[in-house]
């Protein structure tokens, strides 16, 4: 190992000679909380490995132009009850990706309570922020402790190859006493040019709730154990952008073991608003106990509930080659209930679904589709 005293003269008599030296900047290794802040400030090729966050922080990580960060071993969050993010994420013309064998580990188990945000504090886990041309590719997320995957304020996004895995807090499936709720794949909110495809999430909520934003694409997702794929819109009682999504696209998509497997709901309490332009296209699914589609436009405080409202009207929302079949008798193919002038424009096509016990209800009928 050749000392610090040599490696200056080494790098002295190069610069004379015109030679290059390059060392290794070990600074750019993060294994330690503390080296955080400088090496993100500095470091345009980034590596986080084998780390523990101290409990009640944030891995707030605001890359460089053009860096790339990577994920390596084992990251875990130590337990505190709090809002978190655990993770933030933000930059432009960013890479973010985890290395083969890595993980994010949020410990879910020490917070799932059954009661997800009616619980106890429970932070949530990765959110990426203010990312602009940035692609994030393959990382592991394990055991949220409540939302996984928040993006927001971000545009021009790429979410590619990702494993989110609460299977662990699923009570039906495995056992447990701990059981995890809230648990959001991707939730989605003022971001526009989004894409996410080829990733698998195993939950217990929305496997993807678009609240927000334009121009976004999904395509070959796997959702186990969730709630489906959904659009949960208003928000907001004064911004009709803030209540407003437009052409959004799911297709070549699984549904497992969900309660829906498509799901529209917006909410009567907010103000105006709009989704418009939504495609579902190639959509199977298996085992959903409640709604194969679900579209209603009573949403309040967490459920369905009283009359529809026409605040944030759906138009133009294209559903197509969409089959699978239902596990429960309370499972009910079809479910739609609009406002007064809350739908208009649905145009169905190829539309399949077998099993269940209850007859499909609609108050509004597509075009293409009996209910």
């Amino acid at each position: 190992m050749l000392s610090e005293a040599v490696l200056v003269c080494l790098a002295l008599f190069g610069f004379q000679r015109g030679i290059a030296f390059k060392f290794a900047d070990s600074d750019c290794t993060v294994t330690d909380f503390g080296q955080l802040s400088n090496a993100v400030a500095k470091c345009s090729q980034l590596s986080v490995k084998d780390l523990t966050v101290p409990a009640g922080k944030s891995l707030e990580i605001n890359l460089l132009k053009g860096a790339t960060l990577t994920f390596e071993g084992t990251i875990k969050f130590d337990y505190e009850e709090w809002d978190g993010p655990l993770v933030r994420i933000g930059g432009e013309d960013i890479t973010v990706i985890g290395a083969p064998g890595h993980v994010l580990d949020g410990q879910g188990a020490l917070y799932w309570d059954g009661k997800g945000s009616d619980g106890i504090s429970k932070p949530k886990f990765f959110k990426i922020d203010a990312a602009y041309s940035a692609t994030f590719s393959n990382i592991n997320i394990l055991n949220c402790p409540k939302h996984c995957t928040s993006l927001s304020n971000s545009r021009d996004v790429t979410v590619s190859g990702w494993n989110i895995d609460i299977s662990a807090g699923d009570k039906t499936i495995t056992g447990s006493k701990k059981e995890a709720k809230n648990t959001d794949g991707f939730d989605v909110t003022n971001v526009t040019n989004l894409v996410i495809k080829d990733s698998v999430v195993k939950n217990q909520d929305d496997c993807v709730a678009v609240n927000q934003g334009h121009a976004m694409y999904f395509t070959n997702l796997e959702c186990t154990g969730g709630h489906g794929l959904s659009l949960s819109v208003g928000f907001s009682t004064t911004s009709v952008e803030d209540n407003t999504v437009t052409n959004v696209t799911f297709t070549d998509s699984k549904v497992i073991d969900s309660r829906n497997a498509i799901h529209i709901k917006t909410h009567r309490d907010a103000g105006d608003g709009a989704i418009k332009d939504i495609t579902y296209k190639n959509i199977q699914f298996d085992g959903v106990l409640h709604y194969g589609i679900n579209v209603e436009q009573n949403y309040y405080k967490g459920s369905g509930k009283g009359d529809p409202a026409s605040n944030i009207p759906i138009t133009n929302l294209v559903i197509d080659h969409v089959n699978g079949s239902l596990h429960s008798k309370e499972a009910m193919p079809v479910y739609i209930l609009c406002g007064a002038t809350g739908c208009s424009d649905w145009h169905w096509s190829e539309v399949t679904i077998s099993g269940g016990g209850e007859e499909s209800s609609c108050n509004f009928e597509p075009t293409g589709y009996t209910c």
